[in-house]
């Protein structure tokens, strides 16, 4: 790093010491040194601060003093190295005070969130919480996004800017996008926002300080590292976080530090100003050429979908909704017939590449209305097994919303789609949703499937007629997949997709327990290893069976120890208590033994509203994940709830005794069932949720008025066993 970067980098740091003083002084003057110093939704309170040093701001009247420490940090080691080697600041220098403006840019921006809840506008989202972070990394794990890129500053045109934003959507990839290039995509005619997977920010250069947070707590949350071991955690961000950052236009000495503190917190900076390169870390490019060469340095692999239709398409728009104000046409959602179904075929009765539309085409259709709609996929490959027709159904949800301008949500025969106004002037028929899952089917199931036809029926009564067809294909699966029970099989299967970040978890995944996240189910993770033998589902036989009651397995033990590293030596599959299964970091939701009512709360992902344990979803998923063995806090999927499996050892479903109304609703038919199965048939009643409980007296009252049954079970403490 060049002499001038080294004084830019310190001569930044500076100005933003000078800056976020001022700011913390005002912040002080009118809030009182006493007012907490928090965001909402994260456990890492000012989280550069807290990962970097492992101590906390509690309050504002801390951060003067903070700052001290900081100029001390910076301006010591400058004034050392200069006494005792002769030397001017050198690279390490410039890396310390880049450290520290990461600091101070976050505290800036605490400030922000100090005064008011939500400081940015719309189209500015600032703060990324912890959540977010976590269904991140769902995505990053199973390679749905392949990286993500930091875009700050001003291209050198619209064009260009409009350019680089529709190549990171292209490659399905992630842009976090702070200063001018926002509104110069937007002019561009690119759409920005959550749901398009570009994420403006904020328009001044702290705002780039929420892109370094998500590195920072990945390493955290995912890495299960802990806050103030700098060198691990720069480590792991180099090796497992897929990211860089992209600066454009001129580069001001506060741009130069903060850029210093990315690099040394383990990304590297491309840039089209002429600077120094720094192999790997700082690299001077065309802007036209940043994201090709960014990912080739973090060795990001991209196959990018090339379709013949008329909108763009790729992952990156499966997050988007389309209102019904800006909708064209839709089909079910319970406003017309509407169903989906994989078919297996011998191969000479399938055509291969063959889409056909029977009844009326777009064209024909009124606008702003529901319409019938069947799609049938015909399918045929020599290992092509009827098993995985499901898998691959429930596939056409994703291929469809990766469409810029369709959406799909539900399955089976309560799909509902839609086509955009835009999709339609764009020149998008029904026979392209024949184009994107041929073209999608033979792309991701290559191993098995040989041949694919489709067939779209969008006549109504020949959709009517179609769907009852259907139906007996669903029921048939349903009778095959309720008799797979966890008895019944000798090999139970492995999910190791999450030690991207979560290193030493490892997901037992049996016919009655799902994975964690929620979708990788048992079929699925066969189907999976089938498809990919070296791949991150393996088959585990159960071998000698050492406790049926808590689902205790020789060569699960076996198998989890070598898998986990050697850090977990035992499960068992049925307990929350008893050496319960390791929690990663994208559970649907976190279970927590509740000693106070002798019974299990649950919170999923999703719920930020008040519940009796008292801590948000993020706070309890920081204590239990990045493969953690903590008995009676563990992380589950929504389904496995209604399972039959479901923690038996424990006392099951009957121990649950608070979870948030839309969890309840969303599963109110299967606790029904499994209510009656347990001879407790208004067990749905007995089940508190925030509307008759958000606190923890609150909750004891309600569970005596309805009799819970689990105030009658065996103390909890009388079950826990700690592993160790």
């Amino acid at each position: 790093m060049s002499e001038v970067v080294v004084k830019l980098a310190l001569s930044g740091f500076k100005k933003a010491l000078e800056l976020t003083r001022k700011i913390t002084d005002e912040a002080i003057k009118e809030l009182g040194s006493d007012q907490t110093v928090e965001v909402l939704d994260t456990a890492y309170n000012v989280p550069s601060y807290h990962i970097l040093t492992g101590k906390k701001i509690e309050k504002l009247g801390d951060i003067p003093k903070i700052l001290d420490e900081l100029e001390e940090s910076v301006y010591r080691k400058c004034i050392l190295h200069k006494m005792y080697l002769g030397k001017e600041p050198t690279i390490e220098n410039a890396l310390e005070a880049g450290l520290a403006t990461l600091i101070l840019a976050d505290i800036i921006e605490v400030i922000k969130y100090v005064k008011t809840p939500k400081p940015y506008k719309p189209p500015y989202s600032g703060f990324i919480s912890d959540s977010q972070i976590r269904a991140l990394g769902v995505s990053l794990a199973s390679g749905k996004i392949p990286g993500i890129v930091v875009v700050l500053g001003k291209a050198p045109s619209d064009e260009a800017a409009g350019k680089m934003g529709k190549e990171i959507q292209g490659l399905g990839m992630l842009g976090l996008l702070v200063g001018a290039v926002v509104e110069q995509m937007r002019r561009a005619g690119v759409r920005v926002g959550a749901e398009y997977n570009l994420i403006p920010l904020g328009d001044t250069i702290t705002s780039a300080v929420h892109a370094a947070s998500v590195a920072l707590r990945v390493s955290t949350i995912f890495g299960s590292l802990k806050p103030g071991d700098r060198e691990k955690i720069r480590e792991y961000i180099k090796e497992r976080v897929p990211a860089f950052v992209i600066a454009l236009g001129p580069l001001d000495d506060i741009t130069v530090a903060a850029g210093a503190g990315v690099i040394a917190i383990g990304l590297p900076v491309l840039t089209d100003q002429p600077v120094p390169e720094i192999p790997n870390a700082l690299v001077p490019v065309r802007p036209e050429e940043a994201i090709s060469k960014g990912c080739e340095l973090r060795n990001i692999k991209i196959k990018p979908v090339k379709l013949e239709i008329p909108i763009a398409y790729g992952p990156v728009f499966e997050g988007k909704a389309i209102r019904k104000h800006d909708m064209y046409v839709e089909f079910g959602g319970g406003r017309s017939p509407a169903f989906e179904l994989v078919v297996t075929k011998p191969l000479r009765e399938v055509k291969d590449g063959k889409i056909e539309v029977i009844g009326p085409e777009i064209d024909e259709m009124k606008e702003g209305k529901a319409h019938p709609l069947g799609i049938v996929v015909y399918i045929a490959g020599k290992k092509m097994k009827k098993e995985y027709e499901p898998i691959i159904e429930r596939r056409i949800h994703e291929y469809i919303n990766y469409g810029e301008d369709t959406w799909h949500i539900g399955s089976r025969d309560i799909c509902w789609i839609r086509i955009s106004k835009e999709g339609y002037k764009k020149g998008f028929k029904i026979r392209h949703f024949g184009v994107i899952l041929y073209t999608m089917i033979k792309k991701d199931f290559s191993a098995i499937v040989d041949k694919v036809q489709v067939k779209l029926i969008t006549d109504k009564d020949e959709v009517l007629k179609a769907r009852e067809e259907a139906r007996k294909f669903y029921a048939e699966r349903d009778a095959r997949i309720a008799a797979l029970t966890d008895e019944s099989v000798d090999v139970f299967y492995s999910c190791t997709l999450c030690q991207s970040f979560a290193p030493n978890h490892v997901c037992i995944i049996t016919p009655e327990r799902p994975g964690l996240c929620g979708a990788v189910y048992y079929l699925d993770a066969k189907a999976s290893h089938e498809l990919q033998p070296e791949g991150p589902n393996q088959p585990v036989p159960k071998g000698k069976c050492l406790d049926p009651v808590k689902g205790e397995w020789e060569g699960v033990n076996k198998f989890v120890y070598e898998a986990s590293h050697h850090a977990t030596k035992r499960y068992h599959l049925y307990s929350a208590l008893t050496y319960p299964i390791t929690s990663c970091g994208c559970f649907e939701c976190v279970l927590i033994a509740s000693f106070e009512t002798n019974g299990f709360i649950i919170i999923p992902r999703e719920y930020v509203g008040d519940n009796p344990i008292g801590l948000r979803f993020s706070t309890l998923a920081g204590m239990i994940g990045g493969g953690k063995q903590a008995s009676g806090t563990v992380g589950i999927c929504k389904r496995y709830i209604v399972s039959r499996k479901f923690f038996k050892a424990d006392g099951g479903i009957k121990r649950v005794v608070w979870m948030p109304k839309s969890l309840k609703e969303e599963l109110k038919e299967d606790i029904i069932k499994r209510g009656k199965e347990e001879g407790i048939p208004d067990l749905y009643d007995k089940i508190a949720d925030e509307t008759v409980a958000k606190t923890m007296d609150e909750l004891l009252e309600y569970l005596k008025k309805v009799d819970h049954p689990a105030l009658k079970m065996t103390p909890l403490e009388k079950l826990m066993e700690y592993p160790g």
